[in-house]
């Protein structure tokens, strides 16, 4: 038996060394040749074939737990065993589910956090219904948000009712527990059911300012850096102003609410020159080169005025002028030069 073969079965057991001896004389492969190495791998592989158990711990280091692809036996075992990579996929499938799972609802909550906004072009006059049956009535230009249904999360109510305003806009609030507040840009009105005007357009070129008027119920007017300092108006009529945020409100005053409240009558340009041509027994005729005719204007004088200082007026807010003519007045653009 070669060296090398037998420093492979120093390991085993003194009576198995014997047997392997024994089978190696049978074999006849004891004569010595220049390719020793060989033999003996070929011997070793006779002796597997004879001893197959003796793989299970080999001499040389090798992973006994490592299929042998030699061995039909072990190659079957090998395609029986489960794999693992489907299962892999599908831990993969659950994970992605979950994740756009999470995504949807994320971003459903964003969408529905977008405050619900509505906007009254220039020239048009638009009613906006809230959700807790109150109304908005705003004037040409004004921007009306709100949360939706005036909740702080679905099916949770918020602390107040709570609206924002840039613009003009007379407000018609239900009576109810929360409180109904307006923002503008910079003051806060309080009330709880009642009727009144605010005024509030943040984009005019002159620093801004909050008008309030009451018209019915009570109201509470305070800036949004001193909310502390606060006016009640409970009387119609009644408006308090705040043009600086750092300062508090100005004390109440009394106004015409017609005065006030002249621009819900607000109509066309056609139809207003209509009313003054049956009011003064005149013929008003508009010009081509007036764009917009049916842009809604309104008057209101609390004294007997004459019709050209109406007119002037009039013309004035439009950037219009006007002209005699054999019967009444023509208005045309300012432009037109004619």
């Amino acid at each position: 038996m070669p060296d090398d073969l037998k420093d492979r079965l120093q390991d085993e057991p003194a009576d198995t060394r014997a047997e392997l001896e024994a089978v190696w004389d049978l074999l006849g492969t004891a004569e010595a040749t220049a390719s020793t190495e060989a033999d003996s791998d070929a011997a070793w592989a006779a002796l597997l074939r004879r001893r197959p158990e003796l793989d299970a711990t080999p001499a040389d280091g090798a992973d006994p737990a490592s299929p042998d692809r030699t061995d039909p036996d072990s190659e079957s075992r090998r395609r029986e065993r489960p794999a693992r990579a489907p299962k892999r996929r599908q831990q993969w499938r659950i994970a992605a589910g979950l994740a756009l799972a999470a995504l949807v609802l994320v971003g459903g909550l964003w969408l529905w956090r977008q405050p619900v906004t509505v906007t009254a072009p220039p020239g048009q006059q638009r009613t906006a219904p809230l959700p807790d049956g109150s109304t908005a009535e705003l004037n040409s230009g004004t921007t009306l948000a709100h949360r939706r249904d005036f909740q702080a999360w679905p099916l949770i109510d918020a602390e107040e009712r709570s609206v924002r305003l840039d613009g003009e806009a007379f407000f018609e609030v239900a009576d109810g527990e929360r409180p109904f507040t307006v923002r503008t840009a910079n003051a806060q009105v309080v009330v709880t059911g009642t009727r009144f005007n605010v005024r509030a357009h943040s984009g005019d070129d002159a620093a801004p300012q909050t008008e309030v008027t009451v018209v019915d119920g009570q109201v509470r007017v305070s800036s949004q850096e001193q909310p502390d300092q606060e006016v009640v108006l409970s009387t119609p009529g009644q408006v308090s102003r705040v043009a600086d945020p750092a300062d508090g409100p100005t004390p109440p005053q009394s106004t015409s609410v017609e005065h006030v409240l002249a621009w819900r009558k607000a109509q066309p340009l056609t139809a207003v020159l209509r009313d003054l041509e049956r009011r003064y027994d005149a013929t008003l005729q508009l010009h081509e080169s007036v764009e917009r005719p049916r842009t809604h204007v309104s008057l209101y004088y609390p004294e007997s005025t004459d019709l050209e200082t109406i007119l002037h007026d009039l013309c004035t807010a439009r950037d219009l002028n006007y002209r005699p003519t054999s019967r009444g007045f023509e208005i045309f653009a300012a432009s037109d030069t004619r």
